[in-house]
């Protein structure tokens, strides 16, 4: 009997580690960055990203949708040969975009948008160096995220309703709370688009409210890298 619990031990990890390996769909074969998912109470998805590098840059503003665009081109004509080495770099996934609220409702934001560095230059070295000025490399986490999921086009209505219906049901969960523990994150949140403007279907978007475990011992549903 001992030897066959091994057995099927060994086999429930081995499919594990197949899920591990695996993706997310929304990736559409794209490098994004690797994440560990679980599922708390109230039903909050909480992911465990790890540290990685992205090209980011810096936009103050008030509209979101304009910071994004602004943004992206940015980071496009990076990766299209605005860089020291001239050359093409790989389109990544998802257009990350961090948003620090201004202190009132007619103060200027400032909003981080960002691209995922391809695998191939995660390493010590990095990417080539932007030529840009309002283009910089910069490593992001490791993150510990609350995540709500919803598909179709995004606008900033939705994406704000929808930030803070999931910080309140953080402040419901008795695993996790809001991370309030730094001045730079704090009522801070991330915006994670993963489609171009013209995929009209199957598209994923997501907001992320940085958070931080309440007990030792999480209760774990679902646990694998990607989803």
């Amino acid at each position: 009997m001992h030897y066959l619990s091994s057995i099927l031990a060994v086999f429930i990890l081995s499919i594990q580690g197949s899920i591990a390996s695996s993706p997310p769909w929304y990736y559409h074969g794209l490098d994004g960055p690797i994440f560990k998912n679980t599922t708390v109470d109230n039903d909050i998805q909480v992911r465990d990203y790890q540290a990685a590098l992205w090209a980011s840059t810096v936009i103050e503003g008030t509209q979101l949708n304009i910071a994004e665009n602004v943004g992206f081109q940015r980071l496009f004509d990076y990766i299209s040969g605005e860089n020291e080495l001239g050359i093409p770099i790989d389109m990544t996934t998802p257009v990350l975009t961090h948003v620090k609220p201004g202190s009132g409702p007619n103060c200027n934001s400032t909003f981080t948008v960002s691209f995922f560095v391809p695998f191939e230059y995660q390493t010590a070295e990095g990417p080539p160096k932007p030529t840009s000025s309002l283009v910089y490399i910069e490593s992001i986490g490791p993150l510990q995220v609350g995540v709500s999921e919803f598909d179709g086009y995004a606008i900033q209505a939705e994406i704000v309703v929808r930030t803070a219906a999931l910080e309140k049901d953080i402040e419901k969960s008795e695993d996790v709370e809001v991370d309030s523990s730094s001045s730079s994150i704090e009522d801070t949140w991330w915006f994670a688009g993963y489609d171009p403007p013209f995929r009209v279907s199957n598209r994923h978007n997501e907001v992320w409210v940085p958070v931080i475990s309440t007990t030792t011992t999480t209760k774990i549903k679902r646990s694998f890298l990607g989803h």
